[in-house]
């Protein structure tokens, strides 16, 4: 038995337990018996469209150390392999407690603290060593016999735990750009989606570009969008799309906010504009314009109607650019192959290696 701890509600998104999803099919086609556990019934939707086994705490996402009373218990009783959690709510706290129960694996982006667990997974293309720095033998020897775990590390891209639907997909820049990929998120909190759309439409170069839009579980603003669609023919919008990597194949370009969406499109090969609009996104972004690897960057609520117009102008250069959408689309590719999970659940079946990388 292995256990994900993770949440997704209108705060958070779904991108926690979506990416958690394809580390537990991983595994199951390994063999593992999985179930997740979440704070609350908001997780329950996906998990079932998903045929997920899991477990209710009934407690608050963002109080991790005030679920241990039932948590706990729960460890006691199933007797885990190993849990994964990934959650930015954790504390050092919460995975001592549950580090002496099982063995504990961390999907991190931010590196909030040094994490006293078995192996720490970080994804992103800025996840390498530098991000969390080295400790020496000596020093590991010190913290381990202070009762500290000094992890193991599964880091950067080639573990990015994508669906297998994203494997060897087959993608053609086509010269003429005609469709638009819009997705920002499960929530999309700012209506980015529909505001991006707005000036897009509006603007001489991208008016006449189709247009689909994609709407997370959580998006609020879904009647805003399907009221735009009503009266553009070229909008389509799209909600609980279950084959993403097929919709992704038949774009040619993609406006994205940061994130694991960006290393789906990686893995496809579609030429990428992309923003952030909350801190987790921040450094993605960043990274990918420093290797090149996307079109323009800006962050939302710092800049608002200058990212807009921004990432527009970006769209217009873009489609009429079949050279750059060449570049981009082959250096993707090369970031990103689709087999991380795989390599995730390798690693986990395994066992854990003080010290790997």
């Amino acid at each position: 038995m292995i256990l994900i701890r993770a949440d997704a509600n209108p705060k958070i998104g779904s991108g926690h337990i979506m990416r958690c999803l394809s580390i537990a099919e991983a595994l199951q086609k390994r063999g593992k018996e999985v179930c997740f556990i979440s704070a609350d019934e908001r997780s329950e939707e996906i998990l079932r469209k998903r045929q997920q086994a899991h477990i209710l705490l009934h407690t608050d996402y963002a109080d991790m150390e005030g679920e241990l009373p039932m948590l706990l218990p729960l460890l006691l009783q199933k007797k885990p392999e190993f849990i994964v959690i990934d959650s930015y709510f954790v504390t050092p706290g919460y995975l001592e407690a549950i580090g002496k129960y099982t063995k504990t694996v961390y999907v991190d982006d931010k590196k909030l603290f040094s994490y006293s667990v078995d192996m720490v997974l970080n994804y992103n293309i800025y996840g390498d060593e530098q991000f969390y720095g080295t400790v020496s033998e000596k020093g590991r020897d010190a913290l381990q016999a202070e009762g500290f775990k000094h992890p193991c590390f599964l880091l950067g891209t080639q573990y990015a735990p994508l669906r297998e639907e994203f494997r060897n997909v087959p993608y053609k820049v086509r010269k003429q750009a005609e469709n638009v990929l819009i997705t920002t998120g499960g929530n999309d909190k700012y209506n980015l989606a529909g505001k991006i759309l707005k000036e897009a439409l509006a603007g001489k170069e991208t008016k006449k570009l189709r247009y689909h839009v994609v709407s997370g579980a959580f998006n609020k603003n879904l009647s805003a969008l399907q009221e735009i669609a009503g009266s553009h023919s070229n909008v389509s919008i799209h909600r609980n799309v279950m084959r993403m990597a097929e919709l992704m194949q038949d774009c040619d370009i993609a406006v994205t906010a940061g994130g694991s969406t960006m290393y789906e499109l990686c893995a496809v090969g579609i030429p990428i504009i992309c923003f952030s609009f909350v801190d987790n996104q921040e450094q993605i972004v960043k990274t990918f314009l420093k290797k090149g690897l996307v079109c323009f960057g800006g962050d939302y609520p710092a800049e608002q109607e200058e990212m807009l117009r921004g990432a527009v102008g970006a769209l217009a250069f873009l489609s009429e650019n079949y050279e750059r959408r060449k570049e981009y689309s082959k250096k993707e590719r090369k970031l990103v192959d689709g087999f991380g999970a795989e390599r995730i659940a390798e690693k986990l079946c395994a066992g854990f290696c003080q010290g790997e990388k």
